[in-house]
């Protein structure tokens, strides 16, 4: 009979939860490039692409800016996540490669800030491509960031895996809140800018400091390093669980000692190992057989949302004024939808339901979004032909609560899920998986996005 106690007492413990804060910062830091970026939407539209007599392929740019944006910082965003997870995933320094990262994105970041700076309206195409293409660069390295940091946060208890999701829309919040402090306080448009990204600077060189601390941390070595933590008699604690009367439940069992279990079919992870160790390539089809249902989940949640934010919400106008135009939607579009993604994400952290087996039935639904904000306010450019259901400004609103809050806590489930549907020596690479599947939804619903001005205005 294993002695639960003294195994638990010989765990290193969180003190004063440092780790799970420093999580918490880094998921803040995993989405802050993208937030940033497109909380300047204003900074490039209207002032250095708002030129006098512009060319069409000038306007194009213009008008689809957001949606630019989301295919140079997606793409190469997904395909180096692609390269990290079959490159040596369990096995690699992941925190070395997070620090790497971190010193790419800051000296973009610097590059950017120095674009702000200059005069660029004699090559406005030229600046339009030069912003483009230090996107690419900023997502090709925080692609491998957000991999990293999910894989090792796949080896923790389920609520490190939460922290990193809740920093992720806390991110979003931040920056929003930002823009609304540089709108306010700076003089124009330039100087709002070089002061926003000035702030991401900041936060991802203490992501970078936070790394340092990690390594010499107790709590976090023995958890990150798979070989600690998968002894024998840790074997046992797990075995115990599931052949107690937990065995066969379908939803997320949080133990008090070290691992969450999530099964499908009552079978103890430990009891597969033999589905994984033969190659490479069984391990792939055995994790990907495991969390399959809930890649789809992930995958349809952060498609709506981000087919919906921000390149729809962003262009849906206020019909009753009750806020001035200049901030309706860096309120209501940028910071209401990361803050209820946040409180979402929060709720998740201590109410697990529904399950594995029925998250799907939920994130179904949420396809309901959609022609709800396009029967809004929606006005991408051209006169739009298709009604306006939806027209007042607290129909809108409330429509954008629901949305973040439901996108918030459905995420987080399916991702605190993830990780443990699999047995914990291949907890990481599921988590890989699992973030490489958020970028995949973020990806396409930023291309179903385009299709939504054709949709009003036809």
């Amino acid at each position: 009979m294993v002695n639960f106690s003294n195994l638990k007492s010989a765990i290193p413990t969180d003190r004063w939860n440092f780790i799970y804060i420093i999580f918490l910062i880094n998921g803040i830091g995993s989405l802050l490039p993208w937030n940033m970026l497109i909380n300047a939407d204003n900074y490039f539209v209207n002032y250095k692409l708002n030129i006098t007599n512009p060319t069409s392929m000038q306007d194009n740019y213009r008008q689809h800016f957001l949606s630019y944006l989301g295919l140079f910082s997606k793409g190469p965003n997904i395909l180096l996540q692609i390269l990290n997870v079959f490159i040596n995933a369990e096995n690699a320094n992941l925190t070395r490669r997070i620090n790497i990262t971190l010193v790419i994105q800051i000296v973009v970041f610097l590059i950017i800030i120095a674009m702000a700076a200059i005069d660029s309206s004699g090559w406005p195409d030229l600046f339009f491509w030069l912003t483009m293409m230090s996107a690419a660069f900023i997502n090709l390295a925080n692609g491998v960031f957000q991999s990293c940091l999910y894989g090792i946060a796949g080896r923790f208890p389920m609520k490190y895996t939460n922290s990193v999701t809740i920093g992720m829309n806390l991110s979003g919040t931040l920056a929003s809140l930002l823009m609304l402090i540089s709108i306010a306080v700076s003089p124009s448009y330039q100087v709002e800018a070089i002061v926003f990204f000035s702030f991401a600077i900041a936060l991802l060189i203490v992501c970078l400091l936070a790394g340092f601390y990690v390594s010499t941390n107790k709590f976090h070595q023995y958890y990150s390093n798979k070989n600690l933590i998968r002894t024998p008699s840790i074997s046992s604690i797990n075995m115990e669980l599931s052949n107690g009367h937990h065995k066969g439940r379908s939803s997320s069992l949080l133990h008090n000692a070290i691992i969450s279990t999530v099964t499908y079919d009552g079978k103890p992870l430990n009891s597969t190992c033999k589905d994984f160790q033969s190659s490479a390539k069984a391990k792939y089809v055995y994790v990907l057989k495991r969390i399959w249902v809930q890649l789809i989940n992930v995958m349809l949640i952060y498609m709506v949302s981000l087919s919906i934010f921000p390149a729809l919400s962003a262009r849906i106008l206020s019909e009753d004024g009750i806020l001035d135009e200049n901030y309706f939607a860096p309120v209501f579009c940028f910071l209401f939808f990361n803050l209820f993604a946040t409180v979402g994400n929060t709720i998740a952290q201590h109410v697990q339901w529904p399950g594995p087996k029925y998250l799907i039935i939920f994130t179904i639904g949420r396809l309901m979004f959609i022609p709800f904000f396009l029967y809004c306010n929606y006005h991408p450019g051209d006169a739009r032909t298709l009604p306006i259901i939806f027209h007042r400004d607290w129909m809108y609103i409330c429509g954008m609560i629901a949305m973040a809050t439901s996108s918030g806590y459905l995420s987080s489930l399916s991702l605190m899920y993830i990780p443990k549907c699999v047995h914990p020596d291949v907890s990481a690479t599921a988590a890989m998986f699992a973030v490489l599947t958020v970028m995949l939804g973020i990806l396409v619903g930023i291309n179903l996005s385009i299709f939504y001005p054709t949709i009003v205005t036809s």
